[in-house]
């Protein structure tokens, strides 16, 4: 199996059409026609089903042409990592994050890192955990940061530090005279959470909430972090939210948890055994920061 075959093969998968495929690929048809034949002798299977009307992949194609797409995403990779080091650079780092950690702190962690280590390219990815943990096993990503740990036997990680979590609302609110919340003061508001299936995070702040047998009244459920905001200025309520997306949540007010305020750990979660120098440096940049092993 040959990598020219993979790209042949992932071409005519998405266009479905040789002579399109051939165009995209600079060849011509015949050529890529002996190539999709070879590949499909070397797996054993046909992997395009072929009709005077029109091409379908087949279910074994189907499947093959998510792991064909991942070698290619290695192999490219490879090269431009070859590619970064004749040409004077040190390393690359893939980074995975949602929009959340990028303000709780990691965009101004990551620009120091950029400036100790100038060498170093940092490629940021914006991204859901799941997706994260999936471009992570692929190799697709270097390290994630995420406020979870996935648990996973070929993941590592590495706490890189804690972002307290604030109570957020509306500028009218009556708690808005309080210098400090309590978990008295939260038990007969209505709240905007993040849905408790939806993480171990979110779990864990509806497991907050509902300390000693307490029954929080839930407004809305979402998924991101980053909706809450626009909820509590709608009207539906308060919301705990991480500090640093509090302090990017325009009109809206919030108030310190006492006295013992639950906190979002942030995890740097990175493939076991893998550690490149480019993330020995980062991990070792995260040392000065906050560490902890997991």
């Amino acid at each position: 199996m040959r990598i020219r075959q993979l790209q042949c093969f992932v071409i005519l998968a998405e266009e479905l059409n040789f002579t399109r495929a051939a165009k995209r690929l600079n060849m011509s048809q015949p050529p890529l026609s002996l190539q999709i034949q070879s590949l499909e002798r070397t797996i054993g299977t046909a992997l395009f089903q072929r009709t005077s009307r029109k091409m379908t992949l087949t279910s074994a194609g189907q499947v093959f042409l998510s792991r064909a797409r991942s070698i290619l995403a290695q192999h490219d990779r490879a090269l431009l990592e070859v590619q970064e080091v004749l040409s004077g650079q040190h390393g690359t780092l893939d980074i995975g994050a949602t929009g959340s950690i990028l303000r709780a702190g990691l965009a101004e962690l990551l620009a120091q890192f950029s400036r100790q280590h100038p060498l170093i390219s940092v490629r940021l990815h914006e991204q859901a955990p799941a997706l994260q943990v999936s471009d992570l096993l692929s190799g697709r990503m270097d390290v994630s940061f995420n406020r979870s740990v996935p648990y996973h036997s070929d993941l590592s990680c590495q706490l890189a530090w804690r972002e307290e979590l604030v109570v957020l609302m509306p500028a009218d609110h009556p708690l808005i005279g309080a210098r400090t919340v309590s978990l008295d003061d939260l038990r007969h508001e209505q709240h905007v959470i993040l849905r408790p299936d939806s993480s171990d995070f979110a779990a864990y702040i509806l497991s907050f909430l509902t300390q000693g047998g307490a029954r929080p009244r839930i407004s809305q459920q979402v998924i991101d972090a980053q909706s809450i905001p626009s909820l509590v200025s709608a009207g539906f309520g308060i919301g705990l939210v991480p500090a640093g997306i509090a302090a990017t949540a325009g009109p809206l007010i919030h108030r310190p948890i006492a006295p013992v305020p639950p906190v979002s750990d942030i995890f740097a979660v990175y493939r076991r055994g893998e550690h490149t120098p480019a993330l020995s440096a980062l991990l070792a940049t995260l040392e000065h920061v906050f560490s902890e092993d997991c």
